[in-house]
């Protein structure tokens, strides 16, 4: 009862009779009377208030009926509750007609009309497979890129875009590090690992149901703001070059290239994994209502827009932070000062030994043997020894030349792994991976191809009997050169990482109880004389695998935050000193 807990809640319950009759009384005595509910529903109506007060609800006799707070509160939960009934049947009301037979149909027919999967299964196409696993990726890795190269590489260059593009919004600066954030090897493993280039086997919609829903996910949290973000990309290009003021033609081609990028992600990749979600699931949800966000998982929390100007982004660290530790260095710079030193020295990141021996591995032939040893037919002849994109082919070259043999040779015993019921062959997986590298070698080629064309065209520069039609044919050009090495650097990084997540399990399971491969002790001889000229004849099956995993590791490295890395196609000087400056000796 309500009474019951209001007394409690007021403490009349703990009074002693003498007390609470002592109490009655006062009241009593002060005109005051106890009524109980019954009493209160008798009580004759107030004769001057009756014809006023026309709200009240009205009993027998005309007067207005007292409700009680039992009774407003019994009244609110029945309406609430009538609510939520209300809202579970409408919820499940557009379940049922999301999954209905003709919306299932219609679900079927878009994925077949999109090329997206058949009519009658549930198998994914390997055209849409190829898309995912060469535009979707390129086009992440662009977003990833472009990410790096404004807010990761330069840090005063990364403050100075942060607090330009705040002062206008920062959503702005949201957006870009959203985006930046796309790319995850990981989860695109899951999504493309199924499927083989050239292949024209489809893949079961279940097994790459992980992949899908999450890269859809973070899609979604960006379609609505699709147009900014190709804005704000737009805006921190235009900050970046008026810091750095490089040639223009670099930082038109960035903007081209992102423009193009997003365009793919949004206009073709997106709507294709919203037709795979809602196969997978048989329900016709559109993107953008309640019922699509229930479907994918969408969070609250994870919604953009919620960053504040100043917020860390990249290199750039949180502003009141930095004003609080500028501060502090100020008291302590004496102290600073004579310990420099000790502060750079403890400041170098430890490199990784595996890292470090990759390194090494790398400088073994002097840049002049090297250019020898894989542009023996001079293709590349005219090419710059500090061109980023020649370098990163000639490194393609040596691996493929010393080291690529691991992933076909028959030298190498693997056992058949099966895991959660299903078969796992490492030798085939390594064997489908060697396939790729021809799509790096014409990724190259492509470059070379464009390149050749912008020389051509610029030594004709003179001959031009139109000036302003001949500029924009080399900035035409200049653009294509450059997009054409992008693509080469961003071929090859895939390629290499996609070995190196096999050597990985191979090594991590070589180093534990080693069920794949049963020979990691014996030496690799090789019958031919030209093959005991390659630098692992002779070394251990786990040897042998340890240093090409080395050495891929380093040249990733490289791609993508070292010396091999960025809008510019050739290094600086000093970068190229330090790669070149002193070969290893082989061993």
């Amino acid at each position: 009862m309500e009474f019951d807990k209001t007394r409690k809640a007021i403490g009349t319950d703990k009074l002693a009779s003498k007390d609470r009759k002592e109490i009655m009384q006062k009241l009593a005595g002060a005109g005051g009377q106890v009524l109980n509910e019954k009493s209160i529903r008798q009580a004759p109506s107030d004769p001057q208030g009756g014809a006023g007060n026309s709200g009240g609800r009205k009993a027998g006799g005309g007067g207005v009926d007292v409700r009680l707070p039992s009774e407003i509160a019994r009244e609110k939960n029945r309406l609430a509750q009538e609510k939520a009934a209300q809202a579970r049947q409408m919820r499940e009301s557009e379940d049922r007609e999301a999954r209905s037979f003709l919306n299932r149909f219609f679900i079927k027919l878009g994925c077949m009309s999109r090329g997206v999967t058949p009519f009658g299964s549930d198998m994914v196409k390997p055209g849409f497979l190829s898309l995912l696993n060469l535009d979707a990726k390129r086009a992440l890795m662009e977003c990833q890129i472009l990410g790096n190269d404004l807010f990761a590489n330069n840090r005063q260059t990364a403050i100075k875009i942060v607090k330009e593009l705040d002062a206008k919004n920062p959503l702005l600066v949201e957006l870009m590090e959203r985006a930046t954030s796309l790319y995850n090897r990981g989860e695109l493993g899951d999504l493309t690992g199924s499927y083989t280039p050239g292949s024209r086997k489809p893949v079961a919609l279940d097994s790459i149901r992980p992949g899908i829903f999450s890269l859809l996910r973070k899609l979604y949290y960006l379609r609505p703001y699709a147009e900014t973000y190709t804005i704000a990309a737009e805006m921190a290009i235009d900050i970046q070059q008026s810091i750095e003021k490089k040639h223009a033609g670099l930082y038109t081609a960035k903007k081209k290239k992102i423009r193009q990028e997003w365009r793919i992600l949004m206009d073709s990749i997106y709507p294709g994994l919203v037709l795979l979600a809602q196969r997978a699931e048989m329900k016709r949800a559109e993107s953008g209502s309640r019922l699509f966000e229930e479907m994918i998982g969408v969070l609250e929390e994870d919604r953009i827009g919620k960053r504040k100007p100043g917020d860390p982004v990249g290199a750039v660290p949180d502003e009141k932070k930095t004003t609080e530790d500028a501060g502090a260095a100020d008291e302590t710079a004496a102290d600073a000062e004579s310990d420099e030193s000790d502060a750079e020295q403890s400041a170098k990141p430890e490199i990784p030994r595996e890292l470090e021996f990759g390194y090494k591995i790398m400088r073994i032939y002097p840049l002049a043997a090297l250019r020898k040893k894989h542009d023996n037919k001079d293709e590349f002849k005219s090419f710059s020894e500090r061109d980023k994109v020649f370098l990163s082919m000639l490194f393609f070259r040596e691996f493929e030349e010393e080291y690529s043999f691991i992933l076909t040779t028959p030298k190498i015993e693997f056992e058949i792994q099966y895991q959660g019921g299903a078969k796992i062959d490492y030798h085939q997986k390594l064997s489908d991976l060697f396939q790729e590298s021809r799509m790096v070698e014409d990724a190259f080629k492509n470059y070379q191809h464009a390149t050749l064309e912008l020389r051509k065209a610029s030594d004709d520069t003179h001959k031009a009997a139109n000036y302003v039609e001949q500029s924009k044919k080399m900035e035409k050009l200049e653009g294509k050169a450059g997009n054409a090495g992008q693509e080469a650097r961003t071929q090859l990084l895939d390629y290499s990482e996609k070995i190196i997540d096999i050597f990985k399990i191979l090594i991590d399971d070589m180093r534990s109880d080693g069920t794949i491969i049963l020979n990691k002790d014996k030496p690799i001889n090789f019958d031919l004389e030209r093959d005991k000229r390659k630098r692992l004849h002779g070394k251990a099956v786990k040897d042998a695998i340890m240093q090409a995993y080395c050495y891929l590791l380093a040249l990733t490295e490289r791609l993508r935050n070292g010396d091999l890395y960025g809008g510019v196609i050739e290094m600086s000087p000093e970068e190229f000193a330090e790669a070149f400056q002193s070969p290893a000796t082989p061993n």
